[in-house]
């Protein structure tokens, strides 16, 4: 894995730079706008992969989710965070999230692991269980991250085994992101 994104140095460097340009400073306007639609998922546990700055975790944590973020390279303070190698989460934790919300991790990985990363994923949800993924940025561009999302992945590389109930380009996408985001939401099947 010679890439540098697979490194936690390399993501700690770009927090401690300030280079973290994914980085809203607050809760992700797609991801606020969901709780409150038709289309939010049942509260229960719930995993962030690659939380960050857990802007997001800490909104769905007061909203009444059960949730945990999940990040190798930064685990903000007063927030239910640990230090985990996203590629694990199937593993460590099975069958164990009724919600996974995905977002800027996926763009961040390597492409050649993003079929290991969604493995990681499906494994580590309920059955029944909904997968939030908010995709960015789709569409063409060269180098990374963030490295770009095909339309393709929706169903090709994150979908297998798992039913898309809804999916649409967000209105409310936050500045310079319009258009480039897809929001996804994913069921796995109940045994």
């Amino acid at each position: 894995m010679g890439d540098p994104v697979s490194d936690a140095a390399y993501w700690e460097q770009r927090y401690r730079e300030g280079s973290d340009r994914w980085d809203l400073g607050a809760p992700t306007p797609v991801l606020v706008d969901l709780l409150d639609s038709p289309q939010a998922p049942a509260r229960g546990r719930t995993a962030f992969p690659g939380s960050g700055g857990g802007h997001d975790l800490r909104y769905w944590i007061d909203r009444g989710y059960d949730a945990v973020g999940f990040d190798f390279a930064i685990q903000p303070e007063g927030l239910p965070v640990e230090s985990l190698d996203v590629f694990e989460l199937g593993s460590r934790y099975p069958d164990a999230f009724d919600v996974i919300v995905e977002y800027t991790c996926y763009c961040a990985i390597d492409p050649a692991r993003r079929e290991e990363y969604a493995r990681s994923l499906r494994g580590a949800l309920k059955p029944g269980g909904m997968l939030v993924a908010l995709l960015f940025p789709v569409g063409e561009r060269e180098g990374g991250p963030p490295f770009a999302v095909a339309e393709s992945e929706i169903e090709d590389v994150l979908g297998p085994g798992l039913r898309i109930e809804h999916k649409e380009t967000p209105a409310s996408s936050a500045e310079g992101r319009e258009g480039r985001e897809r929001l996804v939401l994913y069921r796995a099947p109940r045994i």
